[in-house]
């Protein structure tokens, strides 16, 4: 069974992320293990990994731990994001990036092109910023894409949306022994806007994206079992335009 998912995931990526050199990796492997059979997690990750890595893609997978106080240690601070998070991080060929709030886990031949990053979460020489500029894959695993990515705050910073607010936060960043900084930023949620609390809605900008050219999926989103693709510059110019037509198109009043 699980030879028939490493064939079909591989000529997904064969057909739809040729000539792309990034890979954002969002995932939920609970579908997979149960339509395959698959007992052993670890497996899971590795062959998805090293399809992505023998294809010379290098790979970024959050692994936020939105340590907003206090300290927060590059190579020990825990993700509690996805299994995949927790399986890369223990890597020893793996790279961690240094913001607090958002930091990525990297593999692949690229990833020291994150070695220095900015101390915004989403400005200048942050992480988005640089993908941006190349040529980069939105990969989601398992996980439907209305249910969620961070580029929407990617997005959202970039147009200035009024329901957010830069936050500077003053934990410390240790790498090793050494201290790299605080006065990290990110882009923050307001608790009220216009008198009203808010919240995060991926699923209106979704429908409207799953019906692009640019929105690449196999598989099935009820069973946690798609593999989809997106163009990153592709979906940050759409996602833009969108916003300015409706600045709401991204969040619920409550």
């Amino acid at each position: 069974m699980k030879k028939n998912l490493d064939k079909l995931f591989k000529q997904f990526i064969d057909k739809n992320l040729k000539g792309f050199k990034y890979v954002y990796l969002t995932s939920d492997l609970r579908g997979f293990l149960v339509k395959y059979k698959i007992n052993d997690a670890d497996e899971l990750c590795k062959t998805f990994i090293n399809i992505l890595l023998k294809k010379k893609i290098t790979i970024l997978v959050p692994s936020y731990s939105y340590t907003n106080k206090n300290k927060f240690y590059v190579e020990k601070t825990d993700s509690n994001l996805s299994y995949l998070t927790k399986w890369c991080l223990k890597q020893k060929n793996s790279f961690r990036t240094y913001h607090p709030i958002f930091s990525f886990c990297i593999l692949g031949k690229n990833k020291n092109f994150f070695s220095n990053i900015g101390k915004s979460a989403y400005g200048k020489n942050s992480v988005w910023e640089k993908l941006l500029k190349e040529k980069t894959s939105l990969l989601h695993i398992g996980r439907p894409f209305s249910w969620g990515n961070t580029v929407i705050h990617f997005v959202e910073f970039k147009e200035n949306a009024e329901y957010r607010y830069n936050k500077v936060f003053k934990t410390k960043v240790y790498k090793g022994n050494k201290y790299i900084g605080t006065n990290f930023s990110a882009f923050v949620q307001r608790k009220l806007y216009k008198s009203k609390k808010i919240d995060t809605n991926t699923k209106k900008i979704a429908k409207l994206i799953e019906k692009q050219k640019f929105y690449c999926q196999i598989g099935n989103n009820n069973s946690l079992t798609n593999f989809t693709h997106l163009d990153l510059k592709k979906t940050f110019i759409y996602m833009s335009q969108k916003f300015r037509q409706n600045n709401k198109i991204f969040i619920n009043t409550i």
